[in-house]
């Protein structure tokens, strides 16, 4: 089960890289550091503020001991592809994220290679068809965004029309490259995707970098991160280094990053570029060191707390809610100093009793359980989960 678990999270980074460009590897660098023109919104938002792919400025009323877990669309154990006027008749394969506009959720369905609309009746409904592997989503309400990881392109979607706009090679090449010009632009594995509605902010995994896409213009730059170096240094542009991002989030003032491969939570101010390390740690907590249990899932205050693979990320605006995705588990991060980590739903893994967080599908009112849970969202009232190996999505309610 371990096995696995592990591989099918590992899929989304080094699975692609094998299918990313297909040999055809592009590897001129041109990295160009920019700074946002626009003037940044006032903190807290207020409610009802959609931002990010999710709707924030009020805090989620969830337990950190007792939330209703329910399946909202798909049906553990039976991927596949199948629209339904009932959600849990529809069926999915392995999907990765999932947005909202407030209205609608839009998924990306990786295996099944589109974007799918689900109602909040339930219905759900085939959007856009034609990718390579869709890794992240988010909406300004206008627009949705994709992360074609497969392709190394991002793709706009205008709700309105489902026409289609590519940044990033035609051909699938693969590199880094900053450029005014669309299709001179490189990619390398693009994973996560989040917008304040001016600029798109993407995980580029493969280059350990964050990029900036400017909504209007479609120019990219780089905004954190130096490309093909990873690390878990904190600072400035062109100091601070980042290890195979994962998906990124944000509240219009900073970006907020589960930052894969250094098990730590970032955040990056959008005025300055600046990175600062708010929870989690590349390095080991001694519990792990000696016995193994808690196995990089321990909660605590900032960087004493520990993720196994913080993948998934949203926020309501309050608090930070993240995917552990190796570890079955939802964790919930202050967004505030002294960002404190508490485990809201799943059961985590423990060497010490092989029986804990191997991975399920149950709901409320038992113990729930869930199985590489990825992307991650929230309508203002409750977290919707892309459980990617039940190949459902899941909500998570008072």
């Amino acid at each position: 089960m371990h096995k696995s678990v592990s591989y099918i999270v590992v899929l989304l980074f080094s699975a692609c890289i094998a299918a990313c460009g297909s040999g055809s590897s592009n590897t001129t660098t041109t990295q160009v550091y920019s700074q946002p023109s626009h003037t940044l919104p006032s903190l807290p938002l207020p409610p009802n503020t959609r931002m990010g792919g999710t709707i924030q400025g009020t805090a989620l009323d969830l337990s950190v001991t007792s939330n209703t877990v329910t399946t909202f669309a798909g049906s553990a154990g039976s991927a596949g592809w199948l629209d339904a006027i009932i959600g849990t008749n529809a069926r999915f394969y392995h999907p990765t994220d999932i947005t909202t506009n407030g209205v609608n959720f839009y998924v990306a369905d990786y295996w099944n290679n589109a974007v799918r609309r689900v109602t909040p009746e339930g219905i759900v409904t085939t959007l856009v068809t034609g990718f390579n592997r869709p890794s992240s989503i988010t909406t300004d309400g206008v627009n949705l965004y994709v992360t074609d990881s497969g392709s190394n392109t991002v793709r706009i979607i205008e709700i309105a029309t489902n026409a289609v706009t590519i940044i990033g090679s035609t051909s699938s090449l693969a590199g880094s490259v900053d450029s005014a010009n669309p299709a001179d632009v490189r990619f390398f594995i693009p994973i996560g995707i989040t917008t304040d509605g001016i600029d798109l902010y993407v995980t580029d995994s493969g280059n350990h970098t964050i990029r900036r896409i400017n909504i209007t213009t479609k120019a990219v730059t780089t905004f954190a991160g130096i490309s093909r170096t990873s690390g878990a240094t904190d600072g400035g542009q062109g100091v601070a280094r980042l290890n195979r991002p994962g998906r990124i989030t944000t509240d219009g003032v900073n970006l907020y990053l589960a930052d894969f491969g250094n098990r730590a939570i970032r955040k990056i101010e959008i005025l300055s570029g600046t990175v600062t390390t708010i929870a989690g740690s590349s390095t080991p907590g001694v519990a792990e060191k000696i016995s193994q249990d808690n196995n990089g899932t321990a909660d605590g205050i900032g960087t004493a707390a520990r993720f196994f693979q913080p993948n998934g990320i949203t926020t309501d605006g309050t608090y930070l809610y993240v995917t552990d995705t190796y570890q079955n588990t939802v964790r919930r991060v202050d967004k505030s100093s002294p960002y404190t980590v508490t485990t809201i739903s799943g059961v985590a893994k423990a060497f010490s009793d092989p029986t804990l967080g191997i991975g399920g599908a149950v709901d409320s009112p038992g113990t729930p359980s869930f199985f590489s849970p990825i992307g991650i969202t929230t309508d203002g009232i409750s977290l919707f989960v892309a459980d990617s190996e039940n190949s459902t999505i899941r909500k998570i309610s008072k």
